[in-house]
């Protein structure tokens, strides 16, 4: 502690800046963000770096050179830490490299601006701010005794090499039991199973280093493949509900909110049109996303039947034709298969992966017409707008040869919600005070009016009265203000992505009107297809199960602590241990978990793990 009595009030001020401003944002990071299990583990490791700093950063702050080198690491990791905390409240998560390598098609700083950014954000900049303004001091002249020199640098070597064995023992102790604690696993295997559990034994910088080492090294990793999980790979119900011949439109709705149904502002419904399919149609009342890396989370879950894992993105970096397809159970039925997105082939590595899953064509933004639009937007990075995308998709269905199976993917309601036409800014929605839920609000409704004059499309050409109509939302809109919130509100006493409810319609004329009040997630879809169209035989590597059966299942998220939602009590898996986090608002109930349960949702975590990493894209 003698380089701080040595220092000066403005020095002082920033060496206690620099400390504080380091160890809240660390902590935070490591507790709010990582969700690190042993508080313990981060006490023995704040103390080591509180040594670090006092003994060896500390006597550096005397000198100017040295405090503009500590102010430029606390605005990199400042920066570094304000992406993971954003990034975190976005989506649930932190940011990887792999989230970074993915991220791409939209504006992350409208997101951050619009979406993102709260009121007391800046309070984590304070430091800086200090920092900034103490930087430039003037320095005391400190006058040494030569005949006492050699004897101080011994003594401050002997001091320094004490200090500094002491945080190494701390830090391996602290290492070793904590590890201990959980198991006594490898870094390898701790990275595979608990990203909370890796950081609390080696920490944030660890962790990176890890991934770039397993997802992005040269050299193989061997895993051991898990036990394909035994789910309802029969169908229960033999019987078809509507002929083998009818069409099949499936249609993905950008950023709808369940809570959107029925909803009204002002006397005006959000979504007039979807609202009138709903009372026409099979209502999933407790249907939930699959998100956790990005919307592509939604397509792999609909197409593959299986469940998206967090930091492996499938799209780009598995060969798909290793995983299970419901469009090549659509193609081997006879049914001619489309799917028709309005941005760019490559947005989300489609232009791959469709392909490779059996899609006999993909329309893209490079298929539609940008000079027949009937709505002008310049701002069109997202590819062109909904209206004029189901428009001329209308076309290329007409076209198909019949049975088809067409997937349709919308992208007007994407955050930051400001891609509609200024003519549909409603009147009954200026009132709010909110830009962005006004701008998520017109966005919608012009969404809905988009799909309205679709299904009237459809109608006139003779498509609509013989088709299954599947409908519903790659995830929620996220957006969370004291006008409107998109989420169903959780009881939980953890920071964690919460489950995503969502809107499922279900239409066909052989269907009767009603509500399916079982759990469900868009994983469950293909076999719901299936089930509907008499298919007794799906693949093993399907793992959800059909919406027509009433028995509840429960629903799983693999986030980096995978969630498990079942009647409405949500749970946790942390190192193979289930632990009841909260539930639905005024739904608990004292719910346990069978063993066999239990086994069968380990191995679909596991299995869901490993089978993305044996099934690697040649590049």
């Amino acid at each position: 502690m003698s380089h701080f009595k040595e220092m000066n009030k403005k020095e002082k001020i920033f060496a206690v800046t620099f400390l504080l401003g380091f160890l809240i944002k660390y902590n935070i990071l490591v507790l709010h963000i990582f969700n690190a299990p042993s508080v313990i583990s981060i006490f023995f490791r704040n103390l080591a770096f509180i040594m670090f700093i006092l003994y060896f950063v500390f006597p550096i702050i005397k000198k100017r050179s040295g405090r503009l080198i500590i102010f430029i690491f606390s605005f990199l990791f400042t920066f570094f830490f304000m992406a993971n905390f954003w990034y975190n409240r976005h989506l649930g998560n932190y940011l990887s490299i792999n989230e970074i390598a993915v991220a791409n098609g939209y504006n992350p700083i409208g997101v951050v601006i619009r979406h993102v950014f709260n009121i007391y954000d800046p309070l984590f900049i304070i430091d800086l701010i200090l920092m900034g303004f103490t930087i430039k001091t003037s320095s005391i002249s400190r006058v040494s005794v030569k005949s006492n020199l050699n004897k101080k640098r011994i003594n401050k070597f002997k001091t320094s090499a004490i200090v500094l064995l002491s945080i190494l023992i701390i830090l391996m102790g602290q290492m070793f039991i904590t590890n201990l604690a959980f198991g006594g696993f490898t870094p390898l295997e701790l990275y595979n199973n608990s990203t909370p559990g890796f950081v609390n034994v080696f920490g944030v910088i660890p962790l990176y280093t890890m991934e770039l080492l397993y997802d992005y090294g040269e050299e193989d990793i061997e895993i051991v493949e898990s036990r394909l999980p035994e789910t309802e790979n029969e169908l229960l119900d033999e019987d078809k509900l509507i002929d083998d011949y009818n069409n099949i439109i499936v249609i993905q709705v950008e950023s709808l909110d369940k809570k959107t149904i029925d909803y009204e502002y002002n006397g005006k419904e959000i979504v007039p049109f979807i609202n009138s399919l709903k009372d026409e149609s099979l209502y999933g009342n407790d249907f939930y996303a699959q998100h956790v890396n990005g919307s592509f989370d939604a397509d792999f879950s609909l197409l593959t039947g299986m469940y998206p894992v967090n930091r492996q993105y499938s799209f780009r970096e598995n060969d798909m034709t290793e995983f299970p397809s419901l469009i090549n159970i659509m193609n081997d039925l006879g049914y001619k298969t489309m799917a028709l997105h309005g941005n760019d082939a490559s947005f989300f590595h489609r232009h791959e992966a469709y392909p490779e899953l059996g899609f006999d064509k993909f329309y893209s933004r490079e298929d539609y017409s940008m000079d027949d639009r009937k709505y002008v937007i310049e701002d069109n990075y997202l590819g062109i707008n909904d209206y004029d995308f189901l428009k001329q998709s209308v076309d290329f269905i007409e076209e198909a040869e019949e049975p088809f199976f067409a997937y349709l993917i919308t992208v007007t309601s994407h955050t930051p919600f400001t891609f509609y036409p200024e003519e549909f800014e409603q009147e009954e929605f200026e009132a709010l005070n909110s830009q962005l839920v006004r701008d998520f609000f017109n966005s919608l409704y012009f969404v809905d009016h988009s799909l309205e004059m679709f299904f009237e499309e459809l109608e006139d050409r003779g498509l609509k009265d013989d088709t299954l109509f599947v409908i519903y939302s790659d995830h929620e809109a996220a957006i969370e203000t004291p006008e409107y919130s998109s989420s169903v509100n959780f009881n939980v006493d953890r920071n964690i992505k919460e489950p995503e409810h969502i809107p499922l319609l279900i239409k066909h004329p052989d269907l009767n009107a009603g509500t399916i009040e079982k759990t469900g997630t868009i994983t469950d879809l293909a076999p719901t297809i299936l089930d509907i169209l008499g298919v007794n035989d799906m693949p093993d590597e399907f793992m959800g199960y059909s919406m027509m059966h009433p028995e509840d299942k429960p629903v799983l998220f693999i986030h980096e602590i995978p969630q498990i939602l079942y009647q409405n009590q949500l749970f946790v898996n942390e190192f193979d241990e289930f632990i009841k986090i909260g539930h639905v608002e005024g739904r608990d109930q004292e719910i346990e978990l069978d063993s066999e349960t239990k086994e069968l949702l380990l191995n679909k975590i596991h299995y869901s793990r490993e089978v993305k990493q044996l099934r690697k894209r040649e590049e």
